[in-house]
């Protein structure tokens, strides 16, 4: 009978996965969409202008940008294999302790992380820095923080708040990859 293995497998599968990077859900209907973000510090209050740092737009697609739909140079992310996020952001408050908004635009991977599932995501990258983002996504908002890491970085950690202003839009992606605003 072939479900006399059955326990074994759900035994070994679990160790056999805790060395692998987070993967993103294909079936993950609560992530997908665009959102308008905001970046402050926390305490984040998302009506609030007072502690606003950066505000933009963030892409999380349901799967990969096909690599033939995208220019040969692209401006990403250099942490995950695959091309499935994007963002447009815009700073309003100059600040030394932050990494974010120092990339205005860019082409990034979002997974959840096999830890606590949350989303996370980069909006800035370089060889010895990076702008890391970890949110909860209920379906109309996403809420979390970013952090700052590596050369430059400053003690705080940022409050995300975003909400879903629309379906998740490739081609704005695809215009991110080239550096351009959609």
């Amino acid at each position: 009978m072939v479900f006399r293995h059955l326990p074994l497998v759900a035994l070994a599968l679990p160790g056999a996965l805790a060395g692998q990077r987070p993967v993103t859900l294909t079936a993950d209907t609560l992530v997908p969409g665009t959102y308008s973000i905001r970046i402050c510090r926390t305490p984040c209050d998302p009506m609030s202008d007072s502690t606003v740092l950066v505000v933009g737009t963030v892409v999380l697609l349901p799967r990969p940008v096909p690599r033939h739909l995208l220019p040969s140079s692209i401006h990403q992310d250099y942490y995950h294999p695959y091309r499935n996020a994007c963002f447009d952001l815009k700073v309003v408050k100059q600040s030394d302790y932050t990494h974010a908004g120092i990339l205005s635009i860019g082409m990034v991977g979002w997974d959840r992380d096999p830890k606590d599932s949350l989303v996370q995501f980069s909006l800035y990258w370089s060889p010895d820095a990076r702008y890391w983002v970890k949110v909860r996504a209920t379906g109309t908002e996403l809420g979390g923080h970013g952090e700052s890491q590596g050369f430059g970085s400053g003690p705080a950690v940022d409050s995300l708040y975003g909400w879903r202003v629309g379906p998740p839009n490739e081609p704005t992606c695809i215009a991110a990859a080239r550096g351009e605003r959609h």
